[in-house]
């Protein structure tokens, strides 16, 4: 029979700290750090598929027309798109888009509350934050999901072995009309989306300027208004050709993820919730 009084001496003289410290690990964060946590992954997610579909627009589209199909296509500069994983992940971005509204609208709400609290201040914090959160749900559905559509003839056309050059310009012409169509139905989709977010940027940079909230006024300097005019520049200004298009092309991006670290920071400790208020106006 085999001793075990040696290994059972050493077990005991084991700290109980030590024998359970694999037990003891929490993770406890407050509902601000979550949502940080949540909007980072998700941030990640979206500027993948931000610099794919822009990779793609490069190796398979001019700036003849927006989406117009080039007579030749190009490799990638960053991926392989005779594989079909990139542009699925990419269009797949868009599923996590109600997820991050709720991410970023949490602090957001929280940080835009004035110091006395009035219920009519509150409701005055709803609406730019309900805009922004409905504008990003119509973003990441009709806008960067939808891209994915419109990669579809691009490859079809591509892929295809003309029999002669005038099949070919014959072919180039009638696919690159029905590519115009369908870009005209996938800005119309995509219209209430940027739009809605530029308005909420707007109402949040104002609330933060004329009231006291709890956001520092520089904060207004992190909404999408002024990220996106940053993002223009330096990518336009500073940055060369074509790494600059993948920088302003991807500003969907940075313009919500500037805000959501801004606002990630500012309340990074605060533990508070959002607390929803019944009144009775009964006598």
């Amino acid at each position: 029979m085999l001793n075990t009084k040696p290994i059972e001496e050493a077990t005991t003289l084991l700290p109980p700290s030590s024998a359970a410290s694999h037990h003891t690990m929490v993770l406890n964060l407050t509902p601000i750090q979550t949502c940080a946590a949540v909007a980072l992954v998700c941030s990640i997610w979206n500027l993948f598929g931000d610099i794919c579909f822009i990779d793609f627009y490069l190796a398979h589209m001019n700036f003849d027309a927006f989406g117009a199909i080039d007579n030749v296509s190009r490799p990638g500069n960053l991926f392989d798109f005779d594989k079909d994983w990139p542009l699925l992940v990419a269009q797949a971005g868009g599923w996590m888009y109600p997820v991050w509204a709720m991410a970023t609208i949490y602090p957001l709400y929280l940080g835009l509350e004035t110091s006395g609290g009035a219920t009519s201040d509150r409701r005055h914090s709803v609406l730019p934050c309900a805009l922004l959160a409905y504008g990003l749900c119509v973003v990441g559905g009709n806008l960067h999901s939808g891209f994915a559509f419109t990669t579809i003839l691009p490859q079809v056309f591509h892929k295809h072995t003309p029999q002669s050059d005038e099949h070919e310009l014959n072919l180039h012409s009638t696919i690159n009309f029905a590519q115009s169509k369908i870009m005209d139905r996938y800005v119309f989709g995509y219209t209430p989306g940027p739009l809605t977010v530029m308005i909420a940027s707007g109402w949040i940079i104002y609330i933060v300027i004329t009231k006291e909230t709890k956001f520092p006024k520089w904060f207004a300097l992190c909404t999408p208004l002024v990220t996106v005019a940053w993002v223009n520049l330096i990518g336009f200004m500073l940055m060369p050709w074509p790494w600059g298009m993948y920088f302003v092309g991807s500003f969907g991006t940075w313009i919500i993820f500037v805000m959501n670290a801004a606002a990630s920071w500012v309340l990074w400790n605060v533990k508070a919730g959002i607390t929803l208020q019944v009144q009775n106006h009964s006598v």
